[in-house]
Parts: structure tokens; sequence; C-alpha cells
């Protein structure tokens, strides 16, 4: 009796080693999909490569063990892992994204004040013969600058804060350079 329990549950045991793991291959591919819609691709760049990687190679493991001995037991585990790391960096995209946000806004912030100071600066300048070329080089630089910040706004009112963030960068270095060209103009308090 208990010879013929033990081949029993050996043969449970067997069977269900041998089914391809459905449930978990679904599970980890939606979590991993799901990373997609919180733009983890973007902003965990290099984790979401390697959770993603991770699957493929799970996946392929699977199709190759479909045609050997169908132990899917480790695959089954690896599958597990790949769904339960997806949630976690499902939450630090989030925090990322936020982080980004934060950052973009603070850039901004600092940019926009110091578009105002340059076009007070500009105000103050002497123009002449001498000078206006260059001066009139630096008025239609600012108005670059003020699209540019339009534009920041627009992409944070869309969700994009990378591409924001990139902007961001590039105008507060080309505000920074306009500030120090002012200066050469401005009068001496």
């Amino acid at each position: 009796m208990m010879l013929g329990f033990a081949t029993l549950i050996m043969a449970v045991v067997m069977i269900s080693c041998n089914k391809v793991p459905q449930l978990a291959i679904d599970n980890a591919t939606a979590a991993v999909e799901a990373l997609k819609t919180v733009e983890a691709d973007r902003y965990l760049a290099s984790e979401f490569t390697a959770i993603n990687d991770s699957l493929t190679t799970v996946m392929a493991a699977i199709e190759a063990e479909k045609t050997g001995a169908k132990n899917f037991k480790p695959l089954t585990e690896k599958l597990e892992w790949i769904a339960t790391t997806a949630e976690t960096m499902k939450a630090d995209a989030e925090t990322r994204k936020a982080e980004v946000r934060t950052e973009v806004e603070n850039v901004l912030a600092g940019l926009t004040t110091m578009v105002g100071q340059e076009k007070d600066l500009l105000g103050k300048v002497n123009i002449n013969n001498r000078n206006r070329t260059a001066i009139e080089t630096i008025q239609n630089e600012i108005t670059v600058l003020e699209s540019a910040v339009s534009e920041v706004n627009t992409l944070v009112s869309n969700g994009d804060y990378l591409t924001a963030l990139e902007k961001v960068n590039v105008a507060q270095i080309k505000a920074t350079s306009i500030h120090n060209d002012l200066m050469a103009f401005a009068p001496a308090n």
C-alpha cells in the first residue's frame, strides 16, 4: 500500500514537471509588459533590458526543454523570480520618474529665473555700432531659450520627463553661456 502511494506521488511530481509552466510564463510575460506601461524601459533602461533578456533566455530554455527531459521546475522558478522582480521594478520606475520630474522642475525654475535676469541685463546694455551684432545675437538666443522653456513645459505636461530633462539641461548650459556673454556688455554698477 505504501509503495503504491509513493509511486502515485512520484508520478504526479513527474507529470507536473513535464508540463510547460504556462501560468508562470503568462505571469512573467505580463509583468515584463507592465514594466513598459510605466516606462521602465526608459527610466530603468539597463534593469529593464536585463529582466527582458532573462525572460527571453528562459523562454528559449523552455523551448529547448520541450524536446529534452521536460524538467520545467527550475525554469518555472526563474519565471516566478522574473514576475516578482518586475513588480519591484515597476515601483522603482515610478519612483525614478518622479525624481526626474522633480529634477526637471527645479532646473526649469532656475532657467526661467536666469532668462528673466538676462532680459533685464539686456535692457541695461547700451547698444552701439560696435556691439549691435553681438547684442542682436544674444537677443535671438534668449528668444530660443524662451522657446526651449515652453517646449520643456509641454514635455512635462505630456509626461515625457526624460526628454524634458535633456532639453532643460542643454538650455541651462546655453543660458549660462549667454549670461557670461552679457556680463561683458553690462554696465558696471
